[in-house]
C-alpha cells in the first residue's frame, strides 16, 4: 500500500503543498494539509484521504496515459504518468509513436512549454 509521508508535497485545492502530519487508522492513513484561501487565509484540513489526494492529483494532471501529441517530426504518445512527492509536480513517460523504445521523462510544466511553443511554431 502506498502512502505520503510528512513533507511529501501533494495537490490540495487547486495548490501544491506539503503533508503536515499522517495518522494511521483503522480504514488507512489520514493527512494534515494547510492550504490558503484566495484571500490569503490558512485553512486546516485534519482529515484527508489518500483517495481524495489522489483524485486531486489526476484534476491535477495535465495529460493522460494514451494522449498524442505532435512535439517534432514525430507523433508522441504518453506511456506513463505518476506523481513525484518530493518536486511536487507530475512526471512522464513520453514515447516517440514510431519507436515505443525511444522514451523520456519530463515534468508536466517541461511538458507543456514544449507543446504549446511547437503548437505556435507549428501554426
Amino acid at each position: 500500500m502506498y502512502r505520503f509521508k510528512k513533507k511529501d508535497l501533494v495537490v490540495w485545492h487547486g495548490q501544491v503543498g506539503p503533508v503536515k502530519n499522517r495518522f494511521d487508522s483503522a480504514e488507512g492513513y489520514t493527512y494534515v494539509l494547510h492550504w490558503y484561501t484566495p484571500s490569503g487565509e490558512l485553512k486546516i484540513d485534519g482529515e484527508v484521504t489518500f483517495g481524495q489526494i489522489v483524485a486531486e492529483l489526476n484534476s491535477w494532471a495535465r495529460f493522460c496515459v494514451g494522449d498524442k501529441f505532435e512535439l517534432g517530426p514525430h507523433e508522441r504518445i504518453i506511456k506513463a504518468r505518476w506523481w513525484n512527492p518530493r518536486r511536487g509536480t507530475v512526471m512522464y513517460r513520453v514515447a516517440d509513436a514510431r519507436d515505443p523504445r525511444r522514451s523520456m521523462v519530463v515534468d508536466q510544466e517541461t511538458l507543456v512549454k514544449k507543446v504549446e511553443a511547437y503548437a505556435e511554431v507549428g501554426t
